[in-house]
């Protein structure tokens, strides 16, 4: 199997979308609405955002996930024990004991990776986050270590669809309000709260991630053949990547005032950015 490497993608969402695609799903299209999307869930295990649309949207085209309680060991085994043969999981697991990453019985940090049972001994295992596949790990181990646990199957297909006019329509409802709310609390971080800026960076990784994958949606959509380039080009992402950073620096620093200007000159110029992108968007014939 073929893996998908997307650029900057934490490992949980890396795997959901890789583990899509081993379904048989066309993973393309649940990217169509990531762009507009604000509201993300914040995992206080992990401490990162992800994105409350993907899952859902997985879920309409035929991907179900279910999830098995790792806190309780009878469970766990019962559960791996039971599965039958080609069964797809999300495990997560502390990287000090997955035997192909870099931190393998070096250092503890939580990782996320593809398994598929092929025996009653045996999962073979992939790993998109380091472009691993055609690895192995014991039953056994697997119910030892992992901590959490996602069951992947087909499900019936929903009702999903999101064309690009709709989804640049959206931007320009929103952004004016997004763009209110989060100067606001950029701005708090000149002001005493600096250690906020540590959050903020990571819900700006967020939103930078789902333009990431946004930009993939559109590639595979049959528009002009530079429109892509010239919407979402490379020093776009370089500004999202200065305020994230500019924003990690100012959470170490009491006298952070100039920084502070400095990102929410670069986030205005964003917000304005992608307003431009979604008026050239909405103008073009329905797709």
């Amino acid at each position: 199997m073929s893996l998908i490497f997307f650029q900057g993608l934490n490992c949980y969402s890396s795997c959901l979308v890789n583990a899509a695609v081993f379904t048989g799903a066309d993973y393309r299209e649940v990217f169509a609405d990531l762009w507009s999307e604000t509201d993300f869930t914040y995992d206080q295990v992990h401490r990162l955002y992800l994105s409350q649309r993907l899952p859902k949207n997985l879920a309409s085209m035929e991907v179900s996930m279910r999830f098995i309680n790792c806190c309780s060991g009878w469970e766990i085994k019962e559960k791996v024990v039971g599965m039958p043969m080609g069964q797809l999981l999300i495990v997560g697991m502390d990287a000090f004991f997955i035997p192909w990453v870099p931190f393998y019985q070096t250092m503890h940090s939580f990782h996320y990776f593809i398994a598929r049972k092929e025996n009653e001994m045996l999962f073979s295992c992939f790993d998109p986050t380091y472009d691993k596949q055609n690895l192995e790990i014991t039953e056994e181990h697997l119910i030892a270590y992992a901590s959490d646990i996602c069951r992947i199957d087909k499900s019936v297909k929903k009702t999903f669809s999101v064309d690009i006019r709709q989804e640049a329509q959206k931007i320009l409802e929103t952004h004016p309000e997004t763009q209110e709310k989060l100067l606001a609390q950029i701005m708090e971080c000149s002001h005493g709260k600096q250690k906020n800026g540590e959050l903020l960076a990571k819900y700006i990784d967020a939103l930078s991630n789902n333009r990431y994958l946004y930009l993939h949606y559109l590639q595979t959509m049959p528009l002009p053949g530079e429109q892509c380039d010239q919407c979402f080009h490379k020093e776009f992402f370089r500004k999202w990547a200065a305020v994230k950073h500019g924003l990690f620096k100012a959470s170490l620093n009491m006298d952070n005032q100039f920084l502070i200007c400095e990102v929410c000159e670069y986030f205005k110029e964003l917000i304005a950015e992608e307003m431009s992108i979604a008026r050239k968007l909405h103008d073009l014939p329905t797709v």
